[in-house]
């Protein structure tokens, strides 16, 4: 046996989630887990002890109102777990630092006098944290594209007008698509969500690989809309056990698509992360767009989001937008998802 000191790896949160069946009831403590790792997303690969963990254990002693978690190393105990509060622990416990008050039943340690994180308490070498490049991150984008805005318009401006007029048609359907690396291609489709209910259209969105349990602000807010609002997927797909389930599931998603765009029901259909199937390869570009071609309403938009928007698909929208990332706060700043405007 080995005389030489033990050494522990410095690390962040970490959540443990009961898996035992004495007394988890209906809720399934493994299928918790794996939507905590979820949320946690890429969050999984920072560096330690920027780190969250998520862990099953077998049972955590308590055996009634389950399923329970903790989390260390606040050592602070969570009862009755679903979705809904599995979400609320990971982004405000886990990443943020902030314990969800109303879910806890038992502290190990009083307020405010929690432990450090384990490096300190250990005494372990300091851990560099996220290398954050902010001024050469934003040095190394292009310029941003100066509009030109003035007060008054010009008589070049006001020509232009007047044939673009000349030449105006009716009212038409339109296939709009949001895409590129920068924040804000969900969140301008959801504004126009917004502004279609504000005008009494009936919408409907499908969101493809995100979690069909989530309950994201959108689909809150959706709710309370009665706009009809769905996901088909499992969530990440790094994160995924089983990528042919995934792809079914986004299939499946786009076949729930064609019934509603085909339907006459909906004034506007909207389909978020839609690109990624067709960048996958699961879908072919170029029968979407045929499809789309085919049998898409006259009158009725379909909005498409998500990065690497095949170029197929671009040619045939009539509007597109590219969101480029000019600066974002978890690369600048290291600030991560926060509610209300993230999710």
């Amino acid at each position: 046996m080995s005389d030489a000191p033990l050494t522990m790896r410095a690390y962040g949160r970490h959540l443990f989630i009961c898996t035992g069946d004495q007394c988890n009831g209906d809720a399934d403590g493994a299928a918790l887990a794996q939507y905590a790792l979820e949320q946690l997303g890429e969050r999984r690969k920072l560096r330690n002890p920027e780190r969250v963990k998520c862990s099953t254990v077998s049972c955590l002693g308590v055996c009634q109102r389950g399923p329970i978690a903790v989390v260390y190393p606040e050592g602070i105990w969570y009862s009755q777990l679903d979705h809904d509060l599995v979400e609320q622990i990971v982004q405000a416990h886990l990443i943020n630092g902030e314990p969800v008050e109303a879910a806890i039943f038992h502290r190990l340690y009083p307020v405010d006098q929690e432990p450090e994180y384990a490096p300190a308490v250990r005494g372990d070498q300091a851990v560099n944290p996220i290398e954050l490049q902010h001024d050469q991150a934003v040095e190394q984008l292009e310029p941003i594209v100066v509009a030109g805005t003035q007060l008054h318009s010009t008589e070049e401006k006001q020509r232009y007008r007047e044939q673009v007029r000349k030449l105006r048609k009716g009212k038409k359907g339109l296939v709009i698509v949001n895409t590129g690396n920068g924040k804000g291609k969900t969140s301008a489709a959801l504004g126009v969500m917004t502004r279609a209910w504000g005008r009494d259209l009936k919408v409907k969105v499908i969101q493809f690989l995100k979690h069909e349990n989530a309950k994201f602000g959108e689909s809150r807010a959706a709710a309370k809309m009665e706009i009809e609002f769905g996901g088909t997927g499992d969530g990440f797909t790094w994160t995924s056990k089983d990528l042919d389930a995934t792809k079914a599931k986004a299939l499946h998603g786009w076949e729930l698509a064609k019934t509603a765009i085909s339907s006459n029901q909906y004034q506007i259909v909207i389909l978020d992360e839609f690109t990624y199937v067709m960048a996958f390869g699961w879908l072919d570009v170029n029968e979407v767009v045929a499809w789309l071609a085919t049998n898409k309403p006259e009158l009725l938009h379909v909005i498409i989001t998500g990065r690497d928007a095949p170029a197929a698909l671009i040619e045939h929208a009539d509007l597109v937008t590219e969101m480029r990332e000019i600066k974002h706060p978890f690369t600048t700043q290291g600030i991560r998802a926060q509610i209300g405007i993230d999710f």
